[in-house]
């Protein structure tokens, strides 16, 4: 049941179809973008649903939005800026905490996004996709009167 999600060339084509394509670049090449290295993500496929984990540490449920369009989900979320500022003398040597705000994609086909549920707990967003009943073809044949 394996599904386009590893597909790079389908991670491309919706990135391109979608307004913030540009932001979405650096996960084309580098794994370590605040991005991937931030939401990391695993993905489970049934015959009657998706079911997304969406590592988001340090998040407050109310700066995290999703939304399903166009067979794709996004996940978006905003971080406030972990970094201690206070440190006047120096002393701070090292900081990997990233703040902002992240965005990651996945293309799920055929999902009832009426039924969509989503839940945030202990750090991981958990998102449930039911899959339509009834498969939706892509191609439409139209008759000429």
């Amino acid at each position: 049941m394996a599904n386009e999600i590893m597909n790079r060339n389908n991670l491309m084509r919706n990135w391109f179809n979608n307004d913030s394509w540009i932001d979405n670049i650096p996960t084309l090449f580098d794994n370590n973008s605040p991005e991937v290295s931030t939401l990391k993500t695993d993905i489970k496929e049934t015959d009657k649903d998706y079911e997304v984990h969406v590592d988001m540490p340090a998040f407050d449920k109310k700066n995290i939005n999703i939304t399903y369009d166009n067979d794709t989900l996004t996940v978006t979320g905003h971080r406030d800026d972990t970094a201690d500022h206070s440190d006047k003398n120096g002393d701070m040597i090292m900081t990997e905490r990233s703040s902002g705000r992240f965005t990651r994609q996945y293309r799920l086909p055929q999902v009832n996004n009426k039924d969509i549920k989503a839940t945030y707990n202990n750090g991981v967003l958990q998102i449930n996709l039911p899959k339509l009943t009834e498969k939706i073809d892509s191609e439409h044949h139209i008759d000429i009167d």
